[in-house]
């Protein structure tokens, strides 16, 4: 697949349109060395990734729960249908991938930068994995960047999650996307 049909036929797949079948290491090495191929001022290559799979996931999910429960609240029980619908939902994918950006220190570097640069290596991630026959979806909210999912994930600042990726073998033919004509996206600027 050239990166062109790569770009068209990219669609965000959440869990529940990825089938639980294991994903090759192979494969996610695969998407994640193009991951590492985007573009960052001062070539910080500021962008970080943590796989979890297998029971490993349950990990993540339960941090994830403590996230939606206010300091001093009781934790949420086992049955009760918001830690029930995270657990089904987060445990649908194969592989949860968190995208952390680790910002440089250095003054000549905006942060604002690095998380751009962050941000172009999960659409490398997702376009390699569209070219290789996977799926995918980048989610965040309140539980990537809530302090309790950092001291999980072992960041100290200015280090910080940016979200999660879903990855997995899409269950069933790719939708088709639309766009909105580029050209009235464009403004041209000539002498």
């Amino acid at each position: 697949m050239d990166v062109f049909e790569a770009l068209r036929t990219r669609r965000s797949l959440k869990p529940e349109h990825l089938l639980p079948d294991p994903v090759e290491r192979a494969k996610i090495e695969q998407v994640l060395e193009a991951a590492n191929w985007a573009p960052s001022h001062g070539l910080t290559e500021p962008w970080r990734f943590i796989v979890f799979q297998g029971d490993a996931r349950k990990s993540l999910v339960a941090t994830v729960v403590e996230t939606m429960v206010e300091d001093g609240q009781p934790p949420l029980p086992v049955g009760d249908p918001r830690r029930t619908s995270v657990e089904q939902k987060m445990l649908r994918a194969p592989v949860t991938i968190a995208i952390v950006c680790a910002a440089s220190s250095s003054p000549k570097i905006i942060e604002h930068e690095e998380i751009i640069s962050t941000g172009i290596a999960v659409q490398n991630l997702h376009l390699a994995a569209t070219a290789i026959g996977l799926g995918g979806y980048w989610t965040s909210g309140k539980k990537a960047f809530h302090p309790k999912m950092a001291a999980f994930l072992g960041l100290t600042p200015p280090a910080r999650c940016l979200g999660f990726f879903y990855l997995g073998y899409p269950k069933g033919p790719i939708p088709a996307g639309t766009r909105k004509p580029w050209q009235d996206k464009v403004s041209w600027v000539e002498s």
